[in-house]
């Protein structure tokens, strides 16, 4: 590998931001300086960057007394009718509609970029996938019928198998956590989507589902979560058709594959696919994938938050990885970019998270900024503001991770958030919302898959 030694300092690099005078930031200047690269590698494999620390225990405070397992059906996904009007009323929703309808048919019919003929064609066939996937996963060959032992390995090589594997067929990140019934189990759903399936740990060896039950062996004591394939180009052509969310169908092709290797290896990989299992962004948290942002989502620490986080129960021995400190829940104290981008009000500009939840579609047990999932969808109901996550596309760290800059400015606001508030009036001045001009997604190169892939692999 090539050595490539980061010397320069904060106090320079401050010096060269024209910060370094009198009046600002003997606190900041006198922070630690950046770790000099060898040091960082030398500690051996990491699946995180160096700024990011490890902690014992979330930056989003959880009260694990208070919490209890939460059903997907009570999310607004599950109960979205109901929800909305206590919002907005049947007329106001059906206003709405035809504003929205008769609007886009106008901008159809004008060409209008991100309206046109080519971007209706991508977005109807960018997010086709397989067919929904199963709890159980696909046939194929265990270690019995391919005539070889089950695979034995440490902890730890599993957990490099598994990310191997993963990496490999496109999964961005991968974060470890062990189910422990007074903590992360409360993280798993009780119920599933449309709250028709229930979710049960018993003491049986064998896996198994009926139409109202999935089992799960207690001895699959693992979640393995990724973090998988969103597009920052298609996310920034929000809000037309083009902003489509191509992690589903990616999903559900790599878990068919992963499911089947780890059957071939002698071990299950449950999920019920999409967004039903268990909280995503909670277990990537806890995994250390990220932290919980004003959005409510999870910020990863390479992509931002415009990521598709999914997860896998196993019974394949892995670590117990634990949470970081980034800086991004402090920085999003003083931000506010996401909550200004959106029209309708759903995201709080509170100073600080609160304990107190906006309504049942939010899981109670934990400090946070709560969204008020009713307005984020009834602003979607109007023409031109938000096809899915404007607050996602417009955030300060949705940016490619390769401009340098970038990895300077995450280093710092880690420890200093003196900073955080010059760092976002940088980004509306060099990015403004940060949203693209529609035409321009076919007049530019992409890159393959339309992700940046090579990011990350410098963790590993």
């Amino acid at each position: 590998m090539t050595n490539f030694h980061s010397t320069v300092s904060r106090r320079d690099f401050m010096k060269g931001l024209g910060f370094a005078t009198a009046g600002v930031g003997g606190a900041a200047l006198a922070a630690p300086g950046f770790k000099d690269l060898d040091d960082v590698i030398s500690r051996g494999s990491i699946s995180r960057p160096w700024w990011a620390r490890t902690v014992d225990n979330p930056t989003s405070e959880v009260d694990w007394t208070q919490m209890k397992k939460f059903s997907e059906g009570n999310t607004m996904r599950g109960k979205g009718t109901e929800y909305q009007l206590t919002y907005i009323d049947a007329d106001e929703q059906k206003r709405r509609a035809a504003d929205k309808s008769e609007t886009e048919t106008a901008w159809k019919a004008e060409k209008k970029p991100g309206y046109t003929t080519r971007d209706y064609a991508f977005a109807g066939n960018a997010t086709k996938g397989l067919s929904a996937n199963t709890f159980l996963g696909p046939a194929a060959n265990s270690p019995e019928k391919t005539g070889v032992p089950k695979w034995e390995g440490t902890k730890e090589e599993n957990a490099a198998m598994v990310r191997t594997f993963l990496r490999f067929h496109g999964m961005m990140a991968v974060g470890f956590t062990e189910l422990h019934e007074d903590t992360t189990m409360k993280l798993m759903y009780e119920y599933g989507p449309n709250n028709k399936v229930k979710y049960t740990f018993a003491d049986v060896d064998t896996a198994s589902e009926t139409s109202t039950e999935q089992i799960y062996p207690r001895k699959c004591k693992w979640v393995i979560t990724v973090v998988n394939q969103e597009s920052q180009e298609l996310w920034k052509r929000n809000p037309t058709p083009l902003q489509v969310q191509i992690r589903y169908p990616r999903g559900q092709w790599i878990q068919s594959l992963f499911q089947g290797f780890m059957t071939s290896l002698g071990y299950y990989a449950l999920s019920e696919g999409g967004n039903g299992t268990g909280i995503a962004p909670a277990f990537g948290v806890m995994a250390g994938m990220g932290e919980m942002g004003r959005m409510n989502r999870m910020i990863s620490t390479e992509w931002g938050p415009t990521v598709g986080v999914f997860r896998y129960v196993t019974d394949l021995p892995l670590p117990d990885e634990k949470p970081i400190d980034a800086g991004f829940m402090r920085f999003c104290q003083t931000c506010m970019k996401c909550a200004d981008g959106c029209g309708e009000g759903a995201i709080s500009f509170e100073k600080e998270p609160t304990w107190d939840v906006s309504g049942p579609w939010n899981n109670p047990g934990h400090k946070e900024w709560f969204e008020d999932s009713r307005k984020c969808r009834a602003w979607k109901m109007l023409p031109g503001t938000c096809n899915a996550g404007r607050c996602l596309s417009v955030c300060t760290f949705t940016k490619y991770e390769k401009a340098s800059v970038h990895s300077f400015v995450k280093g710092i606001a880690s420890t200093t958030p003196l900073f955080n508030g010059f760092f976002r009036s940088m980004d509306d001045i060099f990015y403004g919302d940060g949203l693209k001009d529609p035409a321009t997604f076919w007049e530019q190169p992409v890159p393959i898959f339309g992700v940046e892939g090579s990011v990350g692999l410098e963790n590993y």
